[in-house]
């Protein structure tokens, strides 16, 4: 009786990664404005209406496979360990992030990354839409500092801090995608990344005057 639900919530799994694979590499092929969700149920060999079952939007296709690493963020700050201090675990945090960069990727996995960050360039629906969950987990995180910080949810600290954040993590983005064009290995990758992270959890730790010291 246990083992059921097991087996159909893998079966639902399978097929959410199914359609949103096979979604991503039409995008891909053709691009996201280009491509239709009839045409995408037709290619996973599935109904239109399972297809909105799994992904409610055209845009949730897209990022199904391709879910920022911040967007549980704020669920990560309410659980962290208590007594913890909040910038020592941030600094950890985001620093663990830019861990797997270590690891070269390979031709395939590397491709399919330039790819993906070209789909969203060329879609100002894509580039919207991520502005859109930026801003959600932005404020979902400034909710979470708020009751860390024991302030109310609109004070301005803790939102300046989920707004520097959410920046940090869209600046180690944009640099990763500038850099591996460029050609850089994943050391000078990660390098890079890091110091940027620590540049800007320096300037929450000291303040803006300590940014000139």
């Amino acid at each position: 009786m246990t083992q059921t639900p097991g087996r159909r919530e893998r079966k639902k799994q399978q097929t959410r990664e199914k359609i949103a694979r096979v979604a991503l590499e039409l995008f891909i092929e053709r691009g996201f404005e280009q491509v239709t969700v009839t045409e995408v149920a037709e290619a996973a060999d599935v109904s239109v209406n399972t297809v909105y079952n799994y992904f409610p939007t055209k845009e949730d296709l897209f990022f199904g496979l391709n879910q920022p690493m911040e967007a549980s963020l704020a669920g990560i700050v309410r659980h962290r360990e208590k007594g913890e201090s909040l910038l020592t675990f941030l600094r950890q945090l985001l620093l663990g992030s830019l861990e797997p960069m270590k690891a070269m990727p390979s031709p395939e996995q590397d491709s399919t990354r330039q790819q993906v960050f070209r789909v969203i360039r060329e879609s100002p629906t894509l580039q919207a839409r991520g502005r859109q969950m930026t801003e959600s987990v932005e404020e979902d995180l400034a909710h979470a500092l708020a009751e860390d910080m024991g302030t109310e949810s609109d004070d301005i600290v803790p939102r300046l801090v989920a707004h520097l954040i959410l920046t940090l993590y869209s600046r180690i983005f944009a640099e990763y995608a500038r850099r591996r064009l460029k050609g850089e290995s994943s050391e000078e990758i990660h390098a890079g990344l890091s110091a940027m992270v620590t540049a800007g959890l320096d300037l929450l730790a000291h303040g803006i005057d300590a940014s000139g010291d």
